[in-house]
This record gives structure tokens, C-alpha cells and sequence, in this order.
């Protein structure tokens, strides 16, 4: 059976932690662009209320000294998320540490870290997929007029500010992605112009390969997104406000890595964790977008 060993270079430990801690916070796409909630202590679930909109007709005019009779009804529906773990366990041996040149024990945190922060951007990403209203289309080239597309039906349906636009890498910067949009002639006229002749878009793109916001969105990129949804060549990116995805965070935390030392076998065990569980909170706050990357 592994025992603990609570003497064994708790500073290298420390830091191993440390490192895993960071490189899970630094890994998340999504992480920041959802609406977040931790459980309570004693319990798993988190509710997230989802408000039916109040339209302008429902607001009367007053008469002075008048009691004003009609009454609006405000009413929710409550999206609940359970929080579950999310395990990736590594042993590593001692002959494994003392053969390799590079600081493997100092490396460990890293790697796990990272490995549970692709699993969340994987699980939250999933859910891009289920929004009802979508733009473009399998075997479909993606354009502004998606992007644009994609803006009017959020504003349509009220979604609060601001709104994020998550693409594949390859929506973001193939040939049939985001950069070639800035260099396309539906933009330009008649003739496409190079990148650096079009304005502060053009020179981001050129400088960074990345634009930053675009039609309103701020703009990014997993790489946990189905590039060849149903072997079709499409990928799956979306558009979406904060409002519409609920992630439910464990009463302890997000994270945790452990180790264990066991002396018998010659090998430190560590445990990354991740605690969490997610949900769609408002349907019509998010766009799922299927574009063509093939």
C-alpha cells in the first residue's frame, strides 16, 4: 500500500503544485468567458436561473396619485449543474527521473495542468454545439455576413454584452478561415487588397496572426473543437454572451494536485483533479456556427 511521505522535498513539491496550479489557469480558453458559480459547502449542485425577457409593452403609463394595477410577472427557469471529478493520474519512477536530462519532476505540474484544462475547454466547447440558432453550414465557406449574422441574432435576443466568438484553429487561420477574411474582396470591392493596406485589422492580423475582436466579438481559439464534425470537413466553433453557459465549480475549488510518495515501488504518484460540471444556462444567447475547414 502507497504511503505518504511528508519529508520528502516539500519546497520541490511546493512548487510542482505550484506550476500545475498556474498552468491550469493559464491553458483555459473558456474558463473566463462563461458564467461561473461554486457549489456550497455540502453540496454539488449549482442552480443557475435562466429569466424570461420583459418586453417594452410591458411597461404601462402611470396616472398621478393613481395606483398603477397591473402586475408583471417575473419568471425563471432554473438550469442546475452537479459538480463530478475529473481524474489524470502520473507515476513517475525514480530511475526515470535520474535518466532524463531534462527537470521531469519540475515539468510534471505543468503537463497535468494542462491536461485538465484542455478536458474543461473540451467539456465547455461541447456545449457550443447544442445552441439551437446557428449561422453558415456544413460544407459552407465561413464569411462576414456568419459573423455579422451571428451579432443580430444575439442582439435580437437580448443577450448581454459582451459576446465572444471561440473558433477552431483552423476557422481561425486556414484558408477558409477568419484571417483570409480580411484579405477577401467581399471586403475590399472588386480588388482584395493585402493585409497591410487594410487598416488596424489587416496590421494585427499581419503582426500577431490573430485578430483581436472583429463585428463586435472578441475573438479566440481552442483547440479542443471538432474540426471534422460528423467526417464532414466542418468545424464547430460558436458565438456566444457570458450568459449562456453555467460552469459549476466544486466547494473546494476548481483544481487540485496531490502526491503521494510510495517508497516500495520507487515512484512518486501525482493526481491532478479537476471539479466541475457544466450547463447550458440560456439557449438563445449563443449561435452554433458549422463552417467548412477542409
Amino acid at each position: 500500500m502507497a504511503e505518504t511521505d511528508t519529508g520528502v522535498a516539500q519546497g520541490g513539491l511546493g512548487k510542482v503544485i505550484g506550476d500545475a496550479v498556474i498552468a491550469f489557469n493559464h491553458a483555459n480558453v473558456m474558463l473566463p468567458l462563461v458564467t461561473s458559480k461554486q457549489a456550497v459547502k455540502g453540496a454539488i449542485t449549482v442552480q443557475f436561473p435562466d429569466y424570461t425577457k420583459i418586453a417594452s409593452s410591458d411597461v404601462g403609463a402611470g396616472t398621478d396619485g393613481s395606483d398603477y394595477g397591473t402586475v408583471t410577472s417575473i419568471t425563471t427557469a432554473a438550469r442546475s449543474a452537479t459538480v463530478s471529478e475529473h481524474v489524470i493520474r502520473a507515476d513517475v519512477t525514480d530511475l526515470a527521473v535520474m535518466g532524463n536530462a531534462d527537470d521531469l519532476t519540475g515539468n510534471v505540474g505543468d503537463i497535468l495542468g494542462n491536461a485538465v484544462a484542455a478536458k474543461l475547454d473540451d467539456d465547455l466547447v461541447e456545449l457550443g454545439k447544442t445552441f439551437s440558432q446557428t449561422e453558415c453550414g456544413a460544407g459552407t465557406t465561413l464569411a462576414l455576413s456568419h459573423i455579422f449574422g451571428s451579432m443580430r441574432q444575439l442582439r435580437s435576443a437580448g443577450a448581454p454584452f459582451p459576446y465572444n466568438l471561440v473558433l477552431s484553429p483552423k476557422q481561425v487561420w486556414g484558408p477558409k478561415g477568419l484571417i483570409s477574411l480580411t484579405n477577401d474582396a467581399a471586403v475590399t470591392g472588386s480588388n482584395a487588397k493585402p493585409l497591410s493596406l487594410l487598416g488596424n485589422k489587416g496590421e494585427e492580423a499581419m503582426a500577431t496572426g490573430m485578430i483581436g475582436s472583429i463585428a463586435g466579438f472578441n475573438t479566440y481559439w481552442s483547440d479542443q473543437i471538432d474540426e471534422d464534425v460528423s467526417s464532414g470537413g466542418d468545424a464547430a466553433g460558436f458565438a456566444f454572451s457570458k450568459g449562456a453557459v453555467g460552469l459549476a465549480i466544486g466547494p473546494d475549488g476548481l483544481f487540485r494536485l496531490e502526491t503521494e510518495r510510495n517508497a516500495s515501488f520507487r515512484s512518486t504518484e501525482y493526481v491532478a483533479v479537476g471539479f466541475w460540471g457544466q450547463v447550458e444556462i440560456k439557449d438563445a444567447f449563443g449561435v452554433y456556427i458549422l463552417s467548412d475547414v477542409s
